[in-house]
């Protein structure tokens, strides 16, 4: 028989309030006999007075506290606090509803039994209350913000997909004084800072400013899109159209994907793949399609504010910080990253295929006006079933990693594949092989530029999560710096080709895609060597 009245409180300091952990079994509580073959392991919150703790992402050298909470002549209890349960131990195996988890949970049990040890009273580590909870992994909340990550995704990068319209529409136009390089600066500003800014957005969410970031990033993009139609020069669309829009892309990519990214860990890849939709480059591409030439730029440029402005509502309203994950702390910079191989293999992989992968959104309606000699409206097409064809390849790579491969053994095919159909564009001469080539590339290409969070997010190691924003963001500027001279380079070839040729442009694009595929399977090959697994 156990008396109730010895068992040991164990208390710590969760953000200045007392956390009280294990009273007792409810079987101890009633003065029933315990005996390892009747009880089995009981979670926190089937003990009286318990909460489930689960460890701060960046405790990786976690808490274990092997109390004895009392001894009896068959058995001596301890208590072992695991990354997700407070675990009362016994000879029953935990089972919870993850089977993977399951393993991980029972490895870090008490085996060796400490008898004849005196009652401890200690001090749990300070955690922050907040960081307890567990990702959702779905309900209402966790799929609106799917919703609302679409939109923000479609105001954000979308709208920079659909710059290659405004590329041909600048170069043959309304600036045909500029180069193909120097107009390709506008659009590379845009992307570049949409993933640079991270860098400052991250500890601002950390902080709890994600409301500043996401609302003030909304606002600062209608408003960009409203003053680009006054710009009648090349300096203003780089400072307002390149500068400022990217800022205020950024502002809403990177707040929007930290907190997206938040509510799922198993579903992440559907999760991203869902919001990466909004990425599609359809809907701008069409509106300045039917509207540029009847209305005019400027005009033009004010519907698509109004059409942002919509799309935006329903986003701020339903976005928010989801509640146990805000760490108003100061933000912990990951050095050990710089001495991880496989990250930083990764990193490189990520950089040299986004340095090619945007010069076919880019060039290719201006490839069709230009070398092909099309009429504007099929070389706009052609972008628009690129990025039609786009749309459901955020899908399928994301539905495969989630229910069979994983976000890397997923995303280096496509990489590869995007290569090869980036080399494939050199033989696309006539209207009818482009659009078939266009279509592939767009297909492919979405499986990189959706699967790239995820992919990121796998590389943080367990017990770490804290520091995935650091690394999230590391790698967002990285990718930034490819995106922002991709492009230019890419144009600065074209120039210098006789003619104005695309060969080497194109052979630039193929061979850095192929050079990120290489990277990131050697960042495979460094993290779980040549077994087939899922990573």
């Amino acid at each position: 028989m156990v008396d109730a009245s010895k068992l040991t409180r164990i208390q710590g300091s969760c953000n200045g309030e007392s956390l009280q952990s294990v009273h007792a079994p409810k079987l101890a509580a009633q003065h029933l006999p315990i005996s390892p073959k009747q009880t089995s392991c009981l979670r926190s919150d089937q003990m009286p007075g318990a909460m489930p703790l689960r460890p701060t992402r960046d405790s990786t050298d976690w808490f274990q506290a092997k109390e004895v909470l009392t001894s009896t002549e068959e058995k001596t209890w301890r208590l072992s606090l695991t990354p997700s349960i407070i675990h009362v131990g016994t000879d029953t195996p935990y089972q919870s509803s993850r089977p993977a988890r399951n393993a991980l949970l029972n490895k870090t049990l008490l085996k060796k039994p400490l008898l004849n040890k005196p009652l401890l009273n200690k001090s749990l580590p300070d955690l922050p209350l907040d960081s307890f909870e567990e990702p959702p992994d779905g309900g209402f909340w966790a799929w609106a913000h799917t919703f609302a990550g679409h939109l923000a995704v479609f105001n954000a990068q979308g709208l920079n997909l659909a710059y290659g319209v405004f590329q041909a529409y600048y170069q043959n136009i309304y600036i045909p004084e500029k180069s193909p390089s120097q107009i390709a600066w506008i659009g590379s500003l845009q992307i570049f800072l949409l993933f640079f800014t991270s860098i400052v957005v991250s500890p601002m969410v950390d902080k709890g400013y994600f409301r500043v970031c996401f609302n003030g990033g909304s606002l600062l993009l209608v408003i960009t899109l409203v003053a680009t139609s006054f710009c009648k020069e090349y300096w203003q669309l780089v400072l307002v159209q390149g500068v400022s829009t990217g800022i205020a892309m950024g502002l809403v990519f990177g707040s929007g994907v930290i907190v997206l990214m938040s509510y799922f860990s198993r579903r992440i890849g559907i999760a991203t793949g869902i919001a990466a939709a909004g990425a599609r480059g359809v809907v701008y591409p069409l509106i300045v399609d039917k509207l540029l030439f009847r209305i005019g730029f400027p005009n033009t440029m004010r519907v698509l504010a109004l059409v942002a402005l919509v799309t935006f509502i329903p986003a701020n309203i339903i976005t928010r910080q989801r509640p146990g994950v805000q760490c108003k702390g100061p933000p912990q910079m990951d050095w050990t990253m710089f001495r991880d191989i496989p990250f930083l293999l990764m990193t490189a992989g990520m950089f040299f295929s986004f340095w090619g992968v945007y010069f076919g959104f880019y060039y290719v309606s201006t490839y069709a006006l230009t070398t092909l000699h099309l009429s504007p409206t099929q070389s706009l097409n052609i972008l628009i079933f690129t990025n039609a064809a786009n749309l459901p390849g955020r899908f399928l790579p994301n539905i495969l990693s989630d229910s069979r491969f994983g976000p890397l053994n997923t995303i280096i095919p496509c990489t590869f594949l995007t290569s090869f159909f980036l080399f494939l564009w050199i033989r696309a001469t006539t209207h009818t092989t482009l659009i078939v080539v266009a279509c592939l590339f767009g297909f492919v290409a979405a499986g990189l530029q959706s699967l790239y969070s995820a992919v990121i997010y796998s590389f943080v190691p367990p017990g770490d999560q804290a520091k995935a924003s650091v690394r999230l963001a590391f790698v967002f500027a990285v990718i930034g710096v490819a995106c922002l001279t991709g492009a230019p380079v890419g144009g600065e070839l074209i120039e210098r080709r006789e003619g104005g040729g695309y060969l080497y442009a194109q052979v630039f694009a193929g061979a850095s895609v192929f050079a990120g595929g290489c990277f990131l399977g050697a960042a495979r090959v460094g993290k779980a060597g040549w077994r087939l697994r899922r990573l």
